[in-house]
């Protein structure tokens, strides 16, 4: 046999009272969300491989608007892969009560993780799945080139952005690239609207039913997420992601909402991309805000053949080698002892969502629900089919508080 335990390994294994696994040749399929990063998570995926050589990882990359009606096909099928992944939250929470999903609680060591990841990943006590590729914020790109050349600056404030995206669209430049086909990217900015009323005392109370979305401070919210319909590119609403991220990257309007982990995907269609990173700008006279959660967590698949070698290489990721790859090349860490090396946009992030940063909707169970229906009724809102009082009525009807 090849295959040997790194010390940090054969400690854990021993403090959770398990024996060294040994493995003949095992390939383990796994299932990723996120094409852009394909070479960086396979240089990832080689370095683990090289570390464990009886345990290879076919890794196939599925486009993230096809990711879910793909994964839940197959898990119906019976046909999923060894590992694949999910939200944090009622998602993974879901395909665990359907039995998809083999229980982690006494299998990992998930010391590592940062407290905000490890609270994300714990489902009344038990845990399903872990974080291995990172967790992200969402805030606002801006083209530093294009603002140079215009003389302004990115804007903190609702009413500074609606006056400059007046002024762009008089000059011929195109103030924001949003791909709204699937009501996602909308949705996100719509989480950083109300982040910025709310900050993370206001959203516990919402979640505990001591404020709800259609409050007149929040509901300038879904106004401001009207009026900025009128900022986006033409055919927006027609816009797939893929398609939205390449026109942000290659420069066809001067700003775009995005995750940290949207990074290297711009730089992957445009190398001599120039972006800088600014929070969302503020409803009224509140804050700018960003939203921060897990990057997808990953489950073992509770049918698979080799659910030793599957753990195995999740306790790898989540340790300090794998994660600086993670932080050095794709997005932010949820390893604690581990700090990006030189990289400008995340140190950028981080400084962003230091003074107004909310957890997204859709990981935390009183707000789950509000994610799908926001993405549901963006189009209606741009268009002018729905009012904003209707779309926070709407909103508010998916909570779930707490305090019920």
């Amino acid at each position: 046999m090849k295959y040997t335990l790194t010390s940090a390994l054969l400690a854990s294994a021993m403090a959770f009272g398990a024996a060294a696994p040994a493995f003949a040749e095992v390939t383990l399929t796994m299932w990723h969300n996120h094409p852009e990063w394909k070479d960086r998570a396979q240089a990832i995926l080689d370095a683990f491989e090289e570390a464990h050589p009886d345990i290879t990882i076919e890794l196939e990359e599925i486009a993230g608007t096809n990711y879910s009606a793909r994964l839940n096909t197959a898990l119906a099928a019976g046909e999923a892969p060894d590992l694949f992944g999910l939200p944090a939250g009622p998602e993974t929470l879901a395909a665990a009560e359907a039995g998809y999903a083999l229980e982690l609680t006494d299998k990992l060591d998930t010391s590592s993780l940062r407290d905000a990841a490890a609270d994300a990943i714990d489902q009344n006590g038990q845990v399903w799945g872990v974080p291995i590729l990172g967790t992200y914020s969402v805030g606002l790109y801006y083209h530093r080139n294009i603002f140079e050349d215009l003389g302004m600056t990115p804007p903190a404030t609702q009413a500074e952005f609606l006056e400059m995206c007046a002024s762009m669209k008089d000059q011929g430049v195109t103030p924001l690239i949003v791909p709204a086909s699937d009501g996602i990217v909308p949705s996100f900015m719509y989480m950083m609207m109300t982040a910025s009323v709310l900050g993370v005392d206001g959203f516990a109370a919402l979640r505990r039913g001591e404020r709800k979305f259609t409050d007149p401070d929040l509901l300038e919210a879904a106004h401001f997420l009207q009026d900025i319909g009128d900022c986006m590119q033409p055919g927006a609403l027609s816009t797939p992601y893929v398609e939205g991220k390449a026109l942000a990257a290659l420069g066809q309007g001067a700003m775009m909402p995005g995750g940290s982990a949207d990074y290297a995907g711009y730089q992957e269609i445009n190398p001599d991309v120039d972006l800088g990173v600014v929070p969302f700008p503020a409803v009224g006279d509140n804050k700018p805000a960003t939203v921060t959660g897990l990057e997808y967590i990953y489950l073992v698949n509770s049918q698979t053949e080799y659910p030793d070698a599957a753990t195995t290489f999740l306790q790898w990721m989540m340790g300090d080698q794998a994660q600086q790859m993670v932080v050095d090349t794709i997005t932010m860490t949820t390893n604690k002892n581990v700090v990006p090396a030189e990289n400008r946009i995340l140190e950028e992030f981080i400084e962003a969502s230091r003074s107004n940063d909310m957890r997204v909707f859709y990981e935390l169970p009183e707000t789950g629900n509000v994610w799908s229906v926001a993405q549901q009724n963006t189009a209606a809102l741009f268009l002018g089919e729905m009012t904003p009082e209707a779309f926070a009525e709407a909103i508010q009807a998916a909570v779930e508080p707490s305090g019920n």
